[in-house]
């Protein structure tokens, strides 16, 4: 699994959100971009994206801007993700389309069910992190380590 740039970049920004979700803060497009090194245009295309998702809300305005529609512990790492990216391993074979049957080895193919058993260990890790998790860890790294 790979995950693009636009994906990092949507992590990123929804990681910042909650970061200040408990205070009510909004964020502006120029305080995310510069708090996570987004480029600007590429985040409005994200944000917009994650809005139609009901994954963030935004206010228009002076003292506009954008914040989580939902606390970070409900949103998680694996939503944004396919959000973004899509299907997770979108292998022909293991979607559940019409494409997996043109494949000419659909229903004889040892490597389905690998893909299936590889596809549901990423969607348990990522499905079970979430965003306030995310956020606590961040903090975490960021805390100073005092030894005696």
């Amino acid at each position: 699994m790979r995950i693009s740039a636009k994906g990092e970049y949507a992590i990123l920004a929804i990681l910042d959100l909650a970061e200040v979700y408990e205070t009510g803060e909004i964020h502006t497009l120029e305080e995310i971009s510069k708090d996570q090194s987004i480029p600007h245009p590429f985040l409005v295309q994200i944000l917009l994206e994650l809005k139609r998702a009901g994954i963030v809300e935004s206010r228009r305005g002076a003292g506009g801007g954008y914040r989580l529609a939902m606390h970070p512990r409900d949103i998680s790492l694996g939503e944004v993700i396919r959000q973004i990216e899509g299907p997770l391993l979108p292998f022909k074979c293991i979607l559940p389309t019409v494409e997996s049957h043109e494949c000419p080895h659909h229903g004889n193919c040892v490597l389905t069910a690998v893909w299936r058993d590889v596809r549901r260990a990423i969607e348990t890790v990522i499905d079970n992190v979430s965003f306030e998790d995310l956020a606590r860890r961040r903090e975490n790294l960021s805390s100073p380590m005092f030894h005696i």
